[in-house]
């Protein structure tokens, strides 16, 4: 049922973990730019519906993905110990629960959602918009939900490949009925902004088909409820909701950011937006070692071979260091032409551009506090890692973006976040460095 993580190089494992889920998010972030690129086309007010839209999304996907470490710590665990059933039993249960959990968000969102878009700032004029496109978002979240907590399952196993295969045929559908629907191409009806909602909830509704034949043709889970499965939800939400809340820290935060960047205008909110979706695309190596990382130190922690964790965690930083530079550099040199893809206005172009030349030189040290926190979900220190991501999103990252705004405007905003970036990053770094030459420390972050 799963590879054994427990034996082998560390940078060999690393690597086939990590890449394959490199291509599967990418897949993820280019079906946002997707749809963020053709409603561009639709005129500047439809992008701004939309930029209003991110924390929100957002904010129900890292719930999910928060489930998701829950699920995939204790199914690595459980089969770094070589029991089998015993996994089979939790991805099971997981998947009762993440369907539960999706039509209870689903149905909040709906009847909530002009409360939530007029707090954010959304001015009437763009209610509207936003109402059509999120309706059927909510629509569909109910299996987004399932295929994130589902697929973290598969990857505790050591199969990461199949989960990213699975993200990429979905982005594909939604990237060839995007405009489809949006246009009114052919046959199809032109529905404007609600055309990508929609072309997005068929795309994950196929996906989810494909997960559960997998998961049933594989006997990696079964229909029937588990006898411990009241039991299984506690353990699940006792871990997944420390690591859900730390993953919807992100959003709230966006969703502050948002409010105080709507101050501006609407070219700032539409330029805002674009960026917020160009940096989860150029922090793809991050996202993916923090989607690797779980299973790899569940399994070994599970083995009782906790000095490799160390390890992989330390080589994993020194690879983010110089890949995110690398990144940083190609952002600058096509900051131009980037900016003209999404926006022909200036001033939206100009707020892009600036954007890209200060917030994605600090991306490192955001990976460093990112793969930290992923690591001690994994070891089911959910409550501490929920702990570094408050001190870094609320006493570091906000007051220094609202600093920075304070005396510097819009740009002053953007290097305000910057350097909240480097300051967490270096607390992680200095507490990762203390950890490891601490035996006391590191014997009670290992005891679980």
């Amino acid at each position: 049922m799963a590879s054994d993580l427990s034996q082998g190089a560390i940078s060999t494992w690393l690597y086939r973990l990590t890449a394959p889920m490199v291509l599967g998010i990418l897949s993820i972030f280019l079906f946002n730019l997707v749809d963020t690129y053709f409603i561009s086309l639709l005129g500047t007010e439809p992008l701004a519906a939309v930029s209003f839209t991110f924390p929100v999304t957002m904010l129900i996907m890292n719930l999910a993905i928060g489930l998701s470490i829950a699920t995939g710590a204790v199914v690595a665990r459980s089969l770094g110990k070589k029991q089998v059933e015993e996994a089979r039993n939790w991805v099971t249960a997981s998947l009762y629960l993440s369907l539960i959990l999706g039509l209870i968000m689903a149905t909040i969102g709906i009847t909530t959602q002009n409360l939530v878009f007029r707090w954010l700032g959304a001015g009437e004029h763009l209610l509207g918009m936003i109402s059509d496109y999120m309706t059927w978002w909510y629509a569909g979240s109910v299996l987004l939900i399932v295929l994130v907590i589902v697929n973290a399952s598969i990857r505790a196993s050591g199969n990461t490949k199949l989960p990213s295969l699975i993200m990429l045929g979905s982005s594909a559908i939604n990237g060839i009925l995007d405009p489809l629907l949006i246009f009114g191409l052919g046959p199809f009806p032109e529905l404007g902004i609600k055309g990508a909602a929609i072309a997005t909830a068929i795309s994950w509704g196929v996906a989810f088909i494909f997960v559960l034949k997998h998961l049933l043709d594989k006997d990696l889970i079964t229909l029937k409820v588990p006898e411990a499965l009241t039991h299984q939800w506690y353990q699940l939400t006792k871990l997944g909701i420390p690591a859900a809340l730390t993953n919807m820290l992100g959003p709230i935060a966006n969703g502050i950011m948002v409010a105080w960047v709507a101050q501006y205008g609407t070219h700032a909110v539409a330029a805002y937006g674009v960026g917020s979706r160009i940096e989860p695309l150029a922090m793809i190596v991050i996202m993916a070692f923090t989607a690797s990382l779980p299973p790899f130190v569940g399994q070994n922690h599970g083995a009782g071979e906790d000095s490799r964790i160390e390890q992989a965690l330390m080589k994993s930083m020194q690879f983010l260091f110089v890949w995110q530079i690398i990144v940083y550099g190609l952002l600058v040199a096509f900051a131009q032409p980037i900016s003209s893809i999404f926006s022909s206005d200036l001033a939206v172009q100009s707020i892009i551009q600036t954007f890209l030349y200060v917030v994605p030189l600090t991306y490192f040290a955001m990976g460093f506090t990112l793969v930290t926190t992923a690591t001690l979900n994994a070891l089911h220190k959910t409550q501490l890692s929920l702990g570094l991501n408050l001190l870094r999103l609320f006493i570091i990252y906000l007051p220094c973006a609202w600093l920075g705004q304070h005396f510097g405007g819009l740009t002053g905003l953007f290097y305000g976040c910057a350097a909240g970036n480097l300051i967490m990053g270096l607390i992680v770094l200095t507490l990762f460095i203390r950890t490891k030459n601490n035996q006391k420390i590191r014997q009670r972050l290992l005891n679980t």
